[in-house]
């Protein structure tokens, strides 16, 4: 493998308009780091002045058109207005990290949160079940078709071509697949989802397709719970981001459907029952007796999340519901929210949704909405996901870690908006994540105070790949985003080397 310094050199001096183009606009700002090489880096992130790590933007619908799901409206009140206003807050308050995401050439999937099949629709209406009339399942428990129409939009006004847009979605009945069908996406869709596809002019992947050539084995890395891989649509491998809108829901087994939860619809239906149990994804909820439904679907979820990341979070809590993730449970009952909030970091943003639904993220574990019995054994709670993934260091579930914008801000209570710093007391460098990963993963670093380092990354035999990082840099949180494209599949080592301190990280690169 030749060195690249040759390369980084002819980058960092190059015009800035052919560095962008080399490498993105997402990294156009860290020229004003002279110590980064930037030839595998594509997104850099330093905190240093204030004690939040990430933003999570939040509107209120209360009053609005787009409290009726209303799509477009000259008042500015709509979903596509709600939808855009909150998209580039975010972009603007993260330097124009949400745009960066969706620049032209890049692949996109959407997934949106159906639970159950389409003959859930029978329990909504006056004309179907007196139980619900006034709401319908699209304002329940399914993501709206303007919410999802809106991001889909947004994606491609910011330059991604709509042939490479693609939504995602497995139902439980799989019935859109039926000639005849009502389904959504069906060929006599009833919902509203084909219009939006034709609107967006973008596809749609059934991620129940078991086709041989359509699936692939997506590794969860060394440190997974229940899974070392999935099974999954190739699609969720091919695509460069992925957006998670799901609505916003309690959850009778997980306390709280968001995001995170939304990853369970990405493995096929029939690849993952159990006997006794085909109603779900039984392996995913609870495999095994020993291990209770409680801890096992937390865990199942972080595993998710490690196979494919989720790149944006775009919550529908406009109308929702408590008590339950369906009619099917006994405690389910509709409910309004108000909300519509986004975020790049699904844990984060799910932590807010949850302390709107009346939880509290930090916790190790969560109420559930009604008591839960699995065998001989009952109980009130389960293991939070949050927890779990804040502790992989995949997200934050600490409220006073995240800066909340937008109107919608003051609905969500006990966040401490607070700007003091928050400095490690020693030199650190963190497990990257995720690991495995392809082509892309996360390397975290704190200095405790300002420090000459070098950040290399090698081969497994120890030949020298890039350096990343060479110079004096700032005390603080370090976030980088480094790219093995272009290279083989294998494990690489990161080292980190400052006046007193080495460490050194295996990173599994695997395509």
């Amino acid at each position: 493998m030749k060195n690249k310094d040759k390369d980084n050199f002819d980058i960092l001096n190059s015009s800035r308009r052919d560095f962008i183009k080399k490498v993105g606009t997402a990294t156009a700002g860290i020229l004003a780091a002279p110590y980064l090489k930037p030839s595998g880096i594509f997104g850099y992130d330093h905190k240093q002045i204030s004690s939040f790590l990430t933003s999570v933007a939040i509107t209120n619908t209360t009053n609005s058109l787009s409290d009726s799901y209303v799509y477009n409206a000259t008042s500015g009140t709509g979903i596509k207005q709600k939808v855009y206003y909150i998209l580039g807050l975010l972009d603007q308050n993260l330097s124009g990290k949400v745009s960066a995401l969706f620049s032209k050439g890049k692949k996109v999937a959407i997934k949106i949160n159906v639970t159950g099949g389409s003959s859930e629709a029978i329990y909504f209406g006056p004309s179907n079940n007196a139980r619900y009339p006034n709401v319908s399942i699209t304002e329940t428990i399914w993501t709206n078709p303007t919410v999802l129409q809106a991001v889909g939009q947004y994606i491609i006004d910011a330059g991604v071509n709509p042939t490479d847009l693609y939504i995602v979605e497995s139902l439980w009945d799989t019935t859109w697949q039926t000639p005849g069908s009502t389904a959504p996406f069906g060929s006599n869709d009833i919902f509203g989802y084909s219009e939006v596809q034709k609107a967006l002019g973008c596809n749609v992947v059934d991620l129940n397709d078991t086709t041989p050539a359509n699936i692939t084995e997506i590794s969860t890395g060394s440190n997974y719970f229940n899974f070392p891989s999935f099974t999954m649509n190739k699609i969720l491998q091919e695509v460069d981001v992925y957006v998670s809108i799901p609505k916003l829901k309690q959850h009778a087994t997980a306390a709280i459907t968001c995001s995170l939860k939304n990853q369970i619809g990405t493995v096929p239906k029939t690849l993952y029952t159990i006997p006794g149990d085909d109603g779900d994804r039984g392996m995913l909820h609870h495999a095994v007796s020993t291990n209770p439904t409680w801890t096992h679907l937390p865990e199942s979820i972080c595993d998710l999340a490690a196979a494919r990341p989720v790149n944006l979070a775009v919550v529908d809590g406009i109308k929702s519901c408590v008590g339950g993730e369906g009619p099917w449970v006994p405690n389910f009952a509709p409910a309004s929210k108000h909300v519509l909030m986004a975020g790049l970091d699904p844990v984060a943003t799910d932590s807010i949704a949850a302390n709107i639904m009346g939880l509290n993220p930090a916790l190790k574990s969560l109420p559930l909405p009604g008591p839960l019995t699995v065998g001989a054994n009952t109980s009130s709670i389960c293991d939070s996901y949050l927890y779990l993934l804040n502790q992989k260091g995949a997200g934050t579930n600490q409220l006073s870690q995240i800066q909340l914008v937008g109107d919608g801000a003051n609905l969500v209570t006990s966040v401490q908006q607070s700007p003091t710093p928050e400095q490690p007391s020693e030199f650190q460098l963190c497990s990257n994540y995720p690991n495995p990963f392809n082509p892309s993963t996360k390397i975290v670093f704190y200095l405790p105070r300002a420090e000459f380092i070098t950040l290399t990354i090698y081969n497994i035999n120890g030949r020298e790949i890039e350096t990343l990082i060479k110079g004096e840099v700032p005390a603080g949180e370090h976030r980088l985003q480094w790219s093995a494209q272009g290279l083989a599949s294998g494990v690489y080592l990161c080292r980190m080397v400052a006046k007193g301190f080495s460490e050194t990280i295996k990173m599994v690169y695997q395509k």
